[in-house]
């Protein structure tokens, strides 16, 4: 049997234009996870601390008597920090998908309805994008020189 030699991926490398566009993007999604992130660890932090406080676990060696009304008062209000965390990350989740929806997937949706007109029509109408669609600037440069 004769083995058949599989070619090696070439190394990328990336243009100015398409290191631009991609710390672009990602100091867009990065600017909502570090708020995220911020938050909540400053809600965690501090609803542990007040927690701790209220509960009363940190004086816990010396009066054990309200122990089960004091274990499950810091159990209830860990659930709601936790749950509050956990709304927030879920937040963060939406917020950085709507990043990616409107900055790639819509324009590419646009570009792709263009397209189809243009091939309908049989016209020769310039695919535009939005100023702020920084990503796809090249692409469509490079669909309109085709197309014209």
């Amino acid at each position: 049997m004769e083995t058949i030699p599989v070619e090696k991926r070439k190394k990328a490398i990336l243009t100015e234009d398409e290191s631009k566009i991609l710390k672009w993007l990602c100091l867009r999604a990065l600017i909502p996870i570090t708020f995220v992130v911020m938050v909540s660890s400053t809600l965690l932090y501090f609803g542990l601390d007040s927690m701790m406080q209220t509960t009363g676990f940190t004086n816990y060696a010396f009066a054990p008597s309200h122990s089960m009304e004091t274990v499950s008062r810091f159990i209830t209000t860990y659930m709601v920090i936790a749950l509050s965390n956990i709304a927030l990350i879920v937040a963060l989740c939406v917020i950085v998908m709507y990043l990616v929806l409107h900055d790639i997937v819509m324009p590419v949706m646009r570009i792709t309805r263009d397209l189809k007109q243009n091939i309908e029509t049989k016209t020769k109408k310039i695919i535009t994008i939005r100023t702020s669609d920084k990503l796809l600037k090249p692409l469509v440069d490079l669909i309109n020189k085709i197309t014209s």
